[in-house]
C-alpha cells in the first residue's frame, strides 16, 4: 500500500493520540496494521512529531496507559532521559520457558552498564530499546529496576532501518528467557520478528511476564540483517560466539530484579 493510498484505519491512528485514546483490542488491531500500512505509518509518524512540541496531545506514558487498559497514568511530560517514545501496548501477559545457556562472559561483548555492540561502520545514533515495567495498574520506564511479578513493556528507535530484531535477558547463570520472539513450545524454534526504520519510536504490541528470580538480569536488543532462530541465538550464547555481523547491533541493558 503506497503512502497516498486512502486507509480507512487513519481513524484509528487519529482516535490513539486524542484525548479519549482507543481501548486495548483496537489498540492490538492498530499495532497489527501498522507493519503493513504505509499510509497509516506516515500519518502515525507525523502525530509523533506533533506531540513532542504539543502538550495538549497525550503523552506516552498516558498513551501506554491506555492501550495497556489501565487507569490513565498523569501527564508526565519529563523523562529522566529523552525518550518522547510513544507506547500504546495490547494487553497480553505470557508466561514463557526460560532456556539454559552459558553465562555472559567479558569477552562476550555484554557491558555491565549498559551499551551497543556494533560490526562494522558506526552508526549515528545507534539503535536503542526502552522498557517500560507495568506494576500496580501503572506502566513506567523501569529506570533499571523491577520486581519479580511486573510484566515488561518495549519500544524501540532504528535509525538505521536494520529490518530484524530479538529481544531477550539472560541472567548471571546464562538463562535465557525470550520476549521477542515469544518461545512458549520447544518443539518450534520461532524467528526474530520484523523491525521498522526510523528514528521515532515503534512500539512492540505486548506487555510480558516471565516468572524472573530475584537478581540481576541483562536485557539484550538484536537488530539483525537477516532473522536468527531462538535455537541459533542460544547455540551462539552458549559457544560464547558473537550475535553481530557487519553493520548490526546489540544492545545492552542491566535490570535488577527485586522480590
Amino acid at each position: 500500500m503506497s503512502s497516498t493510498t486512502p486507509c480507512d484505519s487513519t481513524r484509528l491512528v487519529d482516535a490513539h493520540f486524542g484525548r479519549g485514546g482507543l481501548p486495548p483490542k483496537r489498540e492490538r488491531a492498530l499495532r497489527e496494521h501498522l507493519p503493513g500500512c504505509a499510509t497509516c505509518r506516515a500519518r502515525y509518524e507525523r502525530h509523533l512529531l506533533l506531540a513532542e512540541v504539543d502538550r495538549s496531545i497525550p503523552g506516552a506514558q498516558e498513551r501506554l496507559a491506555r492501550g495497556l487498559g489501565l487507569p490513565d497514568a498523569p501527564r508526565i511530560r519529563a523523562w529522566p532521559v529523552p525518550l518522547g517514545f510513544a507506547l500504546a501496548l495490547g494487553l497480553c501477559a505470557l508466561v514463557l520457558v526460560p532456556r539454559l545457556a552459558a553465562p555472559p562472559t567479558a569477552d562476550e561483548g555484554f557491558t555491565p552498564r549498559g551499551g551497543t555492540e556494533a560490526h562494522g561502520p558506526a552508526a549515528e545514533p545507534p539503535p536503542v530499546l526502552e522498557v517500560y515495567r507495568v506494576r500496580d495498574g501503572k506502566a513506567e520506564p523501569t529506570d533499571g529496576s523491577m520486581r519479580a511479578d511486573d510484566e515488561l513493556a518495549f519500544a524501540y528507535r532504528n535509525p538505521d532501518g536494520l529490518p530484524f530484531l530479538m529481544v531477550f535477558a539472560t541472567d548471571m547463570a546464562g538463562q535465557v528467557y525470550w520476549y521477542y520472539p515469544s518461545w512458549t513450545d520447544p518443539d518450534t524454534s520461532p524467528t526474530s520478528v520484523p523491525a521498522r526504520q526510523g528514528e521515532h519510536p515503534f512500539e512492540l504490541p505486548d506487555a510480558i511476564r516471565h516468572p524472573l528470580p530475584p537478581g540481576q538480569f541483562i536485557l539484550h536488543a538484536l537488530f539483525t540483517r537477516d532473522p536468527l532462530s531462538v535455537h541459533e541465538v542460544e547455540a551462539r550464547l552458549a559457544q560464547q560466539a558473537s550475535l553481530v555481523g557487519e553493520g548490526e547491533h546489540l544492545t545492552h541493558l542491566p535490570l535488577q530484579v527485586q522480590p
